[in-house]
Formats: C-alpha cells, sequence, structure tokens
C-alpha cells in the first residue's frame, strides 16, 4: 500500500498545501466552504466519521471512506497516525479519487462526480464572456454647441436671437432711435441752445 497512487496524490496535496487533517482543521476547511472533498480512514472512530459526515453534508461535498487504515493515511502524509482528512483544490481532489477508482470499482460514481466538477470549474477559470456588439445600442452622437444652447429641456427649439426678431431688442429700438436723435441735433437748432450763444457772442456785447 506504500505505492498507492491514491495516497501519493495525498502526499502530494500535504506538500502543496492542499490538504488538511485532523477533525479541527477538517471542520475549520469546511466551514470556510473550501472543502471538496473528505477522506476518513477505514479504521476511523464512529464518533469520528460521523462527525466528517456532518462536516462535509455542510458543504454538500463527497465523504469517502479509504480502503486505508490511520497508520496508512498518516504515512502518506507525514503524520504518525491521521483518521480524517480533506482536501481543499478541486482539481487534486478529482485525481486522487480518479486513482482509487481505477483500482477499486465501487469509487467510479465518486470519482466521476468529482472529475466533471473540475472540468466545469476549470472552464469558467480565466473565460472572459464575448461582447456583442450588435446587442450593444448605439452611441447618440452629441448635438454641436448652438444646437444645445437653442434647445429647451423638453426638446423644443427656440426662437433664435436675432436682433430684428427678439423683442426686447425691438422694444428698446425706437428708445434707442430717439435718444439718437436728440443727441445729434446742433446747438444751433435748439432756440434755448441759440439764445445762449447769442448772449456769449461779441456782436451781442458790442450790441448792448
Amino acid at each position: 500500500m506504500a505505492n498507492d497512487p491514491c495516497l501519493g496524490m495525498l502526499g502530494l496535496a500535504r506538500r502543496a498545501g492542499k490538504l488538511a487533517f485532523g477533525d479541527e482543521l477538517v471542520r475549520q476547511l469546511c466551514a470556510d466552504h473550501k472543502a471538496r472533498c473528505v477522506l476518513v480512514a477505514a479504521d476511523a472512530g464512529e464518533s469520528t466519521a460521523k462527525k466528517a459526515a456532518l462536516y462535509a453534508a455542510r458543504v454538500s461535498v463527497p465523504c469517502i471512506t479509504l480502503p486505508h487504515g490511520k497508520d496508512e493515511l498518516g504515512a502518506a502524509i507525514g503524520k504518525n497516525g491521521c483518521a480524517v482528512c480533506a482536501l481543499s483544490d478541486i482539481g487534486m481532489a478529482a485525481a486522487a479519487i480518479g486513482k482509487l477508482a481505477a483500482a477499486h470499482e465501487e469509487y467510479a460514481d465518486i470519482a466521476a462526480q468529482l472529475s466533471e466538477k473540475n472540468a466545469r470549474i476549470q472552464s469558467r477559470r480565466g473565460k472572459k464572456k464575448p461582447r456583442n456588439r450588435e446587442t450593444q445600442p448605439a452611441v447618440e452622437e452629441k448635438p454641436s454647441a448652438p444646437a444645445r444652447a437653442r434647445r429647451k429641456p423638453d426638446g423644443k427649439r427656440t426662437a433664435s436671437h436675432r436682433p430684428d426678431e427678439n423683442r426686447r431688442t425691438a422694444a428698446r429700438r425706437p428708445s434707442e432711435r430717439r435718444g439718437r436723435a436728440v443727441s445729434q441735433h446742433k446747438p444751433s437748432e435748439n432756440k434755448r441752445a441759440k439764445r445762449v450763444l447769442n448772449r456769449k457772442s461779441p456782436r451781442s456785447e458790442a450790441g448792448r
């Protein structure tokens, strides 16, 4: 049993840090939802086997009773003895149970289940969803600055701001014309200004 491929895979998982052993570490791994399968030694105690089955049932992973004893399982992972362990890597779990199923047919169903799950997880890793440009809405072109300035929030256009079409400008135009006409009057055309000029002219002083 020392050269068993399944035990060799468990030893490799132990060195890679993908194997938890002992009741406490297995319970913690299952509580963190990181366990992929739970393995129990053939000569493990009844209470230990029940606890391992309970931990596996909480996270919906298979609990497998190995055909190896505690001493053989402990020797494979570098311990004096091990009654229960759990794998946290789906690839290693599928490989270990696959090697076990090659020697023992009763593990074929569990091996197929783990192999299918491994293929499904590997297909999702690093796979990006393709972007479908046809289903994406077309980007609307932004209107020019003058067009945006002439649009109201409801989408209607306002009247163009020309001087001849603006009411305020048209209302101010008569007063501006009137003021411009008054400012352009010459002093000689204003009677009052004319009298003031006559008073200050030299001829008016000479006549006086």
